[in-house]
């Protein structure tokens, strides 16, 4: 498995190339002095690594040890408009495809799992025009939101694939722009929740050659709601599925529809791999809690989605840090005598990736830089917890109006 090391390395590479900088820049006349403090490479440490915190306390933190005075909050913002936000989104992709070069991701069966599902994110409500928004609850006014669109391998826990877009642009609409573009894995099963069924979606994955797995909404479609045994076969309209009938322990059914149809693959199989969609959920929970991901910048478009892959790419690499670890940990038999399970501190691990880009990208001196990741390692190795299972019961909160709970304190 490709470490964070050599991900970081890979990265700083790439962002130090002419090449990178001719491609992403908004006009050929930017970054063309080598004497502006706020070169293209530092602007990209910077944006990766800022931790969403007050604009000028995060530039004062940034050039605390450099030789150069911090610039206003204003020439940073003026200065990352000179950045396509696709550098972002092509170096997260760039990641996730050196993250699968490898031969020794997870699978179950040979299939990669890959949890979708979107979500709603608060926006910066000067970003009305942009991404439009809803009204809320509690008033009439509109509040400005945008939709995300996130495509987990949730054995792995990488994000494959994420996308931002208008509120009013549903969950199909985008997963079809999407399907267009979304990277090939060799042997990919992707698992909807219930609300993304339907025979136009289906249609379209079954032309990609894709596997599925849609858990099937109440009183959705006659012919499926028709199938009532665990296991089944029918046809609607041109399209064969199977349909799946699962019994949860409420005495819900729980029915899934699929194209896979090898036997190999059983009801339990079926019920195991919905189970795991979950992890998509989770990802969604780190970069919403966790990397702050809604705590938008600005409410330009182009620094919008800045910080949106911004975010996805600390996270990434951050699940990638935890894999590494976590297998230097068993190698070493660290945990065997533990009670519990045990897992990297992702609160922990998140900042030290940011630290990555704001020491590592912008130094040049090798030695420097194997050293400064050394201790990185050292700190995400060293600080693991306990991974407590079945917790089914939702805790007791005694004081749910609490601004700063001492068990959900942040890595900024």
């Amino acid at each position: 498995m490709t470490g964070l090391t050599e991900h970081i390395e890979k990265i700083s590479k790439w962002v130090n190339e002419k090449l990178t900088v001719q491609m992403y820049r908004t006009k050929k006349t930017y970054f063309t002095r080598t004497t502006a403090k706020l070169t293209f490479e530092k602007l990209m440490a910077f944006i990766l690594g800022n931790n969403r915190n007050s604009a000028q306390v995060s530039l004062n933190d940034f050039f605390r040890n450099s030789e150069d005075e911090p610039v206003a909050k204003q020439t940073l913002f003026e200065a990352r408009d000179k950045i396509s936000y696709k550098a972002f989104a092509d170096l997260s992709d760039k990641i996730v495809d050196d993250f699968y070069g490898d031969d020794d991701v997870m699978t179950y069966k040979s299939y990669t799992l890959l949890g979708v599902d979107g979500s709603l994110f608060q926006a910066p409500q000067r970003a009305l025009d942009v991404f439009g928004g809803q009204k809320s609850a509690r008033c009439d006014s509109v509040s400005a939101q945008a939709r995300a669109l996130v495509i987990s391998d949730v054995l792995n826990r990488i994000i494959v694939h994420s996308s931002l877009f208008p509120v009013d642009d549903g969950e199909r609409k985008i997963f079809l722009e999407t399907l267009e573009k979304l990277r090939k894995f060799n042997h990919s099963l992707l698992i909807f929740d219930r609300g993304f069924y339907s025979k136009e979606l289906v249609t379209a994955i079954n032309k990609k050659g894709v596997s599925f797995l849609f858990r099937i909404k109440n009183n959705c479609q006659k012919d499926i709601d028709a199938a009532t045994e665990s296991d089944q076969v029918i046809t609607v309209g041109e399209t064969k599925l199977r349909i799946i009938n699962i019994v949860l322990p409420t005495g819900e059914i729980e029915k899934l529809a699929t194209n896979i149809f090898d036997e190999d693959f059983t009801v339990s199989d079926f019920a195991a791999v919905y189970e795991k969609r979950w992890g998509v959920e989770t990802s969604y929970l780190m970069v919403k809690e966790r990397l702050a991901i809604e705590n938008f910048t600005s409410s330009k478009k182009n620094l919008m989605l800045q910080d949106f892959y911004a975010a996805v790419i600390t996270y990434n690499l951050m699940e990638i840090a935890c894999l590494e670890q976590e297998a230097k940990r068993r190698t070493k038999n660290v945990d065997v005598a533990r009670k519990y399970e045990q897992s990297a501190n992702r609160n922990i691990v998140a900042h030290e990736v940011r630290a990555c880009f704001l020491s590592v990208l912008i130094e040049t001196d090798s030695v420097i830089i194997d050293k400064k990741m050394a201790q990185i390692e050292r700190i995400i190795y060293r600080f693991f917890k306990d991974v407590r299972p079945g917790r089914a019961n939702s805790r007791d909160v005694k004081f749910p109006s609490k601004k700063y709970p001492m068990n959900k304190k942040r890595n900024f």
